[in-house]
């Protein structure tokens, strides 16, 4: 789920690297992830200057865990 100017939707994430186990430098069991998803600022009331500016929002979400 993901609010943005009081509004929430369900967004799919692709996530196109995923890591469990040892980190070779911490020496710690750690799990990693990368995502990635497409929004539409116009969905979520951020509408200024559309479509003269785009529309179309790239979120990149990178995560650890140790």
């Amino acid at each position: 789920m993901l609010t943005l100017h009081g509004i929430s939707k369900l967004v799919h994430l692709t996530v196109n690297h995923f890591y469990s186990g040892m980190n070779l430098i911490a020496m710690k069991n750690t799990c990693g992830a990368n995502a990635t998803t497409k929004i539409k600022r116009s969905d979520y009331g951020v509408d200024k200057y559309v479509p003269k500016v785009g529309d179309e929002v790239k979120l990149a979400i990178q995560v650890e865990a140790t």
